[in-house]
């Protein structure tokens, strides 16, 4: 018992150092250095997109990547930015032939996906052949006045004018410019109504072939068999 006694007491003495020592570490300045919380960096630092301007729109998709489109892309790919297409225009007009004028919506065929499949948009040199590098031709075509190929890019990064369809395709029966000569593919001569209708007829025959749908649309839709659904008669 007396032995008992003793463990006991030696035991309660070194508890009793122990705890003094622990609370005497805790209390040395260096100790509290070490262990002071460090403070919670600040919610959405956005250190990564710093220089993003303050017009710019972060999109996040669902996957958590973030896509920044900057709300002055299309004015700073556009270096000309006062220049604007023609809406509208007449295609044979003072035309002689029975059929008359035809109305041209010039801005969604430039722009809509207007190809014969309907999945992407119509490349200028479709209609301005001529404006494009002889190199990118195919016969017969063979004349060229730009040395890139016409885009809605490097034509507002150019002062270049564009041809329109009579530059070179004059009416049927009307003068042609001293210097000039009517374009003649074979024996065929490309007057402006034969230029028109190669170039309108067989995009719309293809894209009415690929796509059937479009001759259930109100008012038809134009092929080389529905004349009257683009010209007003005279």
């Amino acid at each position: 018992m007396k032995n008992l006694a003793k463990l006991s007491v030696l035991g309660i003495f070194a508890l009793f150092c122990f705890v003094w020592m622990v609370n005497g570490l805790a209390s040395a300045p260096g100790y509290r250095a070490r262990a002071q919380a460090q403070p919670t960096p600040p919610a959405n630092t956005n250190t990564g997109n710093a220089a993003i301007p303050a017009n710019t729109t972060i999109n996040a998709n669902a996957n958590g990547n973030t896509a920044v489109n900057a709300n002055t892309a299309a004015a700073n790919a556009n270096s000309n930015s006062g220049k604007t297409i023609p809406k509208n225009f007449t295609l044979g007009q003072d035309s002689l032939s029975e059929e008359g004028e035809a109305p041209f919506d010039h801005e969604t065929h430039s722009t809509g996906l207007y190809s014969p499949d309907g999945k992407s948009t119509i490349g200028c040199v479709v209609c301005h052949h001529t404006d494009q590098p002889k190199s990118a031709m195919k016969p017969p075509l063979e004349t060229s006045e730009r040395s890139v190929v016409l885009t809605m890019e490097s034509w507002r990064a150019s002062s270049q004018k564009v041809s329109n369809c009579r530059s070179c395709h004059f009416q049927a029966g009307g003068d042609i410019p001293d210097g000039k000569t009517m374009p003649v593919v074979g024996e065929k001569e490309y007057n402006n109504k034969e230029a028109y209708h190669k170039n309108c007829n067989e995009c719309h025959d293809a894209a009415a072939k690929a796509r059937p749908e479009l001759n259930g649309k109100p008012g038809g839709f134009a092929t080389s068999t529905g004349c009257f659904i683009c010209h007003k008669k005279n």
